[in-house]
């Protein structure tokens, strides 16, 4: 099982290009496997929380590490145009010499589409997701495409270069638990990043005390069922990552290791370390845990 640290959100001292340049580099030196950042627009509706463009950083973090993998989880393809975001991956990849994944979502954030006069609504965002990877990894074969879909058309148009990765660059599905759809869509792909929904808060309910990075964690027996109902629908026997995203900084030695075995028997190929960038003034407690190097089981 691999580790990799992720950066989410990112706001405050993470919405500072350096400071994420800087924690790409030394997640390098500590011997980490991977560095993902998250990918949002408007995190709040008013618009006061800052954050950094992950096309940009991630060209950045390309540019300064040689080993990492790296990514955005997730990207929501439906709110991007696919064929330059097909460019975006394309080049990307050739700038990482092929170390790049990539993560796709619907996009959970109402605001991110409707402040700007989209629609906000899933059944739409499902079908630009799904119309748009399809177009990516046909415009990533640098042969030229044509596309007739319900949101995208396309007419023999060829974008070069290709990725270096072939015969495509992986793509991983985020799944918000219990719901299927996501698990579903993740079994005709690369790997899955299952996440639990958490239970819908009394809106007069104070959350500022809530860490989402453990509500949204989910357990060992849920990635079980998850390998299990997406195995029955994959239609290959090619490599499938299942990718977990939750906390073991701060377990004293013994726990974290029966954490992340457990995690690993259910059938985890990658543990990405969810560190607490929601909260101003962490930046040097993440700092050393990222220099700390990755958890060991």
């Amino acid at each position: 099982m691999k580790k990799a640290v992720f950066v989410a959100p990112t706001i405050h001292e993470y919405s500072e290009p350096q400071n994420l340049v800087d924690m790409a580099k030394m997640t390098e030196e500590a011997g980490w496997d991977g560095f993902f950042i998250c990918d949002h627009l408007l995190l709040d509706p008013e618009g006061y929380l800052g954050l950094a463009d992950p096309s940009i950083m991630l060209g950045a973090i390309a540019a300064v590490t040689e080993r990492v993998v790296i990514g955005s989880m997730v990207t929501p393809i439906s709110r991007r145009r696919p064929w330059k975001l097909a460019k975006e991956f394309a080049s990307l990849d050739q700038l990482s010499n092929g170390r790049v994944r990539i993560g796709v979502g619907l996009g959970g954030m109402d605001q991110e589409f409707s402040n700007f006069g989209e629609d906000p609504n899933k059944k739409v965002l499902a079908k630009k997701v799904d119309e748009g990877l399809a177009i990516m990894e046909k415009l990533h074969t640098g042969e030229p495409v044509s596309f007739e879909g319900e949101i995208y058309q396309m007419s023999e148009t060829r974008l070069l270069p290709r990725p270096v990765q072939r015969p495509r660059i992986p793509v991983w599905v985020a799944a918000m638990l219990p719901f299927k759809a996501g698990q579903r869509r993740s079994a005709h792909w690369d790997g899955i990043m299952p996440q639990v929904m958490p239970e819908i808060l009394d809106e007069t309910q104070d959350i500022s005390g809530l860490d989402m990075r453990i509500l949204m964690e989910p357990s060992p027996e849920q990635i079980q069922e998850v390998v299990a109902f997406t195995s029955e629908l994959r239609e290959t026997d090619d490599p499938f990552d299942v990718v977990v995203s939750g906390v073991s900084y701060g377990l004293d030695t013994e726990a974290v290791s029966s954490k992340l075995q457990a995690y690993m028997d259910a059938g985890t190929t990658w543990w990405l370390e969810w560190l607490d960038c929601g909260k101003p003034g962490t930046l040097q407690q993440v700092r050393e845990q990222i220099l700390a190097g990755p958890p060991e089981i």
